[in-house]
């Protein structure tokens, strides 16, 4: 069973924040992915599939996530292989459903229920699919390479919150509904 859900303001904001203060988050993002080794190391095993540059913005999504559940209210356990291969399993037991990787993507994972903290999926989702690039972003991801790093944040997102024991009074959200928020254009 998920917990109750962080609110997509907070985690739109969190996402915001640490996209737009990265120095101030490095050496959390380090420590996170550090003391998450065995879903770091998931992440990087799954790097052999995916095309150039597409590791590299997972690692980043990875952490962006970590950290979100780090600036949560309570307590992130370290992740164990058995919860991995347990959320890998049963994410991969949907995504027949799910592809394929067209423009109705986001829309058929937003009705899978059981997913944990979807809000940070919808904003996972938002910064792949839906979020404008600046003229200089170097990483374009075609949709495949999108799909993939979805995947994977899905994977993690189920782990981490299986990992997060909120703290006593933590007042989350306990159903979904889709809240869209537009993605900010990139400042030039």
């Amino acid at each position: 069973m998920s917990n109750t859900y962080i609110d997509r303001d907070t985690v739109h904001a969190w996402s915001d924040e640490i996209g737009e203060q990265a120095p101030v988050h490095q050496s959390a993002l380090t420590r996170l992915l550090k003391q998450q080794r065995r879903l770091t190391r998931f992440v990087e095993e799954n790097h052999e599939s995916m095309a150039g540059p597409t590791a590299g913005v997972s690692v980043y999504l990875f952490g962006v996530l970590a950290r979100m559940f780090d600036l949560a209210p309570g307590r992130l356990k370290n992740a164990t292989w058995e919860q991995i291969r347990a959320a890998e399993a049963r994410i991969g037991g949907v995504v027949g459903d799910l592809l394929p990787p067209d423009d109705g993507f986001a829309e058929r994972v937003r009705k899978v229920e059981w997913r944990a903290q979807p809000h940070m999926l919808d904003e996972a989702l938002m910064a792949l699919f839906d979020a404008p690039k600046a003229a200089d972003e170097e990483v374009e991801l075609d949709t495949d390479e999108a799909v993939k790093v979805f995947l994977l944040m899905w994977v993690a997102t189920e782990v981490l919150d299986a990992c997060w024991n909120p703290s006593k009074g933590f007042e989350g959200e306990t159903s979904y509904t889709y809240k869209h928020i537009e993605p900010t254009p990139p400042s030039e």
